[in-house]
């Protein structure tokens, strides 16, 4: 994840969470800000979140950084990770594909984002932290709602199985028609079977063996 702070805003929580009072002026925390900050990252930790060194980028008095998220099981720890940001009071946060699993408790759900990332990866950037849930269940709701063309012959039938299994084992899922697939795949086996030894009788009365 990118995130990008103001440097008034920052300088402002910093003086909520370290308790500072009006007058402590914004010269003053700005000259200690390096210490300030590094307090806050290492109390963002116990959040699921770590502030990584590269990805630093200054424009003005905006400044963006590089934040890795813990992956979520539960909504206790996505809004954990909500909280976690919110210390930071971003102007905005930009997502990337493995901020996903922050957010997306759903193993089903998340291995469908994941897998049509790019679909959708733009309406995820210098968003408010606010819009993050929203943005994500919007997403949710329109990969619900794109209908999937049935493979229309043997090799695109190959294709879709095999990202049908990536897809499951990327969600952690059981296949629910697998008992259902390996009895029709018996039933078919036994009836091949059963057409080969009835097609070997008939030749047998009509080509009999000198």
């Amino acid at each position: 994840m990118r995130v990008t702070l103001s440097e008034r805003q920052f300088s402002e929580q910093i003086r909520q969470l370290e308790g500072l009072g009006p007058e402590v002026t914004v010269e003053e925390i700005q000259h200690r800000i390096d210490k300030y900050a590094r307090r806050l990252f290492d109390h963002l930790r116990g959040f699921g979140i770590q502030m990584l060194q590269h990805g630093f980028n200054v424009s003005g008095t905006l400044c963006t950084m590089s934040a890795s998220l813990k992956q979520s099981w539960d909504e206790e720890s996505v809004q954990m990770r909500i909280n976690g940001l919110a210390m930071l009071a971003p102007v905005s946060v930009s997502l990337d594909q493995p901020d996903l699993s922050a957010f997306v408790t759903n193993p089903v759900m998340l291995a469908s984002m994941i897998d049509n990332w790019g679909a959708f990866e733009a309406s995820l950037q210098r968003i408010l932290l606010h819009e993050v849930r929203p943005a994500l269940e919007n997403t949710a709701r329109q990969l619900m709602s794109v209908p999937t063309a049935p493979p229309s012959n043997d090799f695109e039938q190959e294709v879709f199985n095999l990202e049908y299994e990536a897809f499951l084992a990327a969600s952690g899922k059981k296949d629910p028609l697998a008992k259902h697939n390996a009895i029709e795949e018996f039933n078919r086996r036994e009836a091949e079977q059963f057409a080969a030894q009835q097609q070997a009788a008939k030749d047998a009365i009509w080509n009999p063996q000198d």
